[in-house]
């Protein structure tokens, strides 16, 4: 069973991985599929077609993005072994997982903002019922 081909190039930059989804899909007969945010600025754009299609698209994209540096790097997998989806899945249950972890920041985050505003405010009622007690050292 002959599976499409998957052309890669992960770029520095939304505006570099935006560049390179549209050159890649202008320059050959090729499905631009995803762009996945890798880490931090990293971009990875991934196309499908025909293996000599994503070797042009991949390749027309490293002309126009290389010379301005944004380029980490690039591959066409001929014949994927399990095909496209399970590529996918992987990339998907990887996005599920930082957003899990993503969530958990913002909590734990929230909770800390929480704890801090009632320890404020213990303090400044603790201080409020000082100044109102009457001073016995006379």
């Amino acid at each position: 069973m002959s599976h499409l081909a998957q052309g890669f190039i992960e770029v520095t930059g939304y505006v570099a991985a935006i560049e390179a989804a549209d050159t890649m899909a202008k320059a050959a007969e090729v499905l631009v599929k995803r762009a996945h945010k890798v880490d931090g600025p990293r971009v990875c754009v991934i196309c499908e077609g025909d293996v000599a299609a994503c070797q042009a698209a991949v390749n027309a994209a490293l002309e126009v993005c290389a010379p301005k540096g944004t380029v980490i790097s690039s591959n066409v997998i001929p014949n994927p072994a399990g095909g496209p989806e399970e590529l996918y899945k992987h990339l998907n249950a990887i996005d599920a997982k930082k957003a899990a972890k993503k969530q958990a920041k913002l909590k734990a985050a929230e909770e800390r903002r929480e704890a801090a505003k009632k320890s404020s405010e213990a303090a400044k009622k603790a201080a409020n019922d000082a100044a109102k007690k009457p001073d016995n050292k006379k």
